[in-house]
C-alpha cells in the first residue's frame, strides 16, 4: 500500500476530532440531558477549544442530527441485507435493528432522549419501511387493506416504543428474544394489512411456534331437572358464514 498523502493524514485528523466530539456529546447527553449540555461544556470534555468545535459543527444540534443520521444509516443497511421472497416474514431484519440496539444502547439512549431526533429517525425508518412494504406488495400483486403510509408508520412506531422501554431496562430479555417477541406480537397484524391470511405467511428464519392449545373448561354435571331451551332459530341453524 503507497504512503499516505497529506490530505490523508488531514482527513484522518478532522475524523478523530469528530469522533472526540461525538463521543462527548453522547457521554453528556446520557448524564445531563440534551437541553442542559452546552458547546462550551462538550468542548470541555472533548479536551477541545471552542474554536475547534465551530471548525466542525456549527452547534450541539448539529452533533445530533449527525450521530443519529449514522446510526440510522447503519440500520437501514443492516435491515437491506437481509433478503428473502416478498411474502417471507424477514424475521432476521427485526433482529438485526435490536442486535445494533444493544451494540450501542447509550448512543441511541442519547438520541431518543431528545424530541427532534427522534422525530427523525422515526422518519427515516417509516420512508424505509413504506418502501420496502409498497416493493412487496407491487411483487405479490396485491392491493393493501390499509395505505401503506399508515402501515410502515404503525410498524415503526410500535418497534421503537418498545425498543425505548427495553433501552431503559423497563421490559427484560436480549435482543434476540425481544425481537421475537415483537416480531410474533406484530406479524398478523401486519400481515392482514398487507391482505395476506395466516395460512400464506412465511418465513426467512423460521415461523413463531403455535401457542399451546388450553384444555378444555371442565363441565358440569347435568341437573336431573331438564332447563327450558334458550336457543333461537340462528343458534340451531349455525352461525350464518
Amino acid at each position: 500500500m503507497p504512503p499516505a498523502g497529506p490530505g490523508s493524514r488531514v482527513q484522518r485528523r478532522v475524523a478523530r476530532t469528530r469522533a472526540a466530539i461525538e463521543d462527548a456529546f453522547v457521554q453528556l447527553v446520557l448524564e445531563r440531558g440534551y437541553d442542559r449540555v452546552t458547546v462550551e461544556d462538550i468542548a470541555s470534555r472533548a479536551d477541545l477549544a471552542r474554536a475547534t468545535f465551530y471548525a466542525h459543527y456549527p452547534n450541539k444540534d448539529a452533533v445530533l442530527f449527525a450521530v443519529f443520521g449514522r446510526l440510522t444509516a447503519d440500520l437501514v443497511r443492516r435491515i437491506a441485507g437481509q433478503g428473502g421472497p416478498p411474502g417471507a416474514v424477514h424475521r432476521d431484519a427485526i433482529s438485526a435493528a435490536y442486535r445494533q440496539a444493544a451494540e450501542m444502547p447509550g448512543l441511541y439512549r442519547a438520541c431518543l432522549s431528545e424530541a427532534r431526533a427522534r422525530r427523525a429517525h422515526l422518519s427515516a425508518l417509516s420512508r424505509y419501511a413504506e418502501q420496502d412494504f409498497g416493493a412487496r406488495l407491487a411483487a405479490l400483486g396485491r392491493p393493501p387493506r390499509v395505505p401503506v403510509p399508515v402501515m410502515a408508520r404503525a410498524f415503526v412506531g410500535a418497534h421503537v416504543a418498545v425498543l425505548e422501554a427495553w433501552l431503559a431496562g423497563e421490559l427484560g430479555g436480549d435482543a434476540e428474544q425481544l425481537a421475537g417477541t415483537v416480531l410474533d406480537l406484530l406479524i398478523y397484524g401486519a400481515a392482514w394489512a398487507h391482505g395476506f391470511r395466516p395460512d400464506e405467511l412465511g418465513s426467512s428464519a423460521g415461523s413463531p411456534p403455535d401457542p399451546p392449545t388450553p384444555s378444555p373448561p371442565a363441565t358440569k354435571p347435568r341437573s336431573r331437572h331438564r332447563q327450558p331451551s334458550t336457543s333461537t332459530p340462528e343458534d340451531a341453524a349455525g352461525e350464518p358464514r
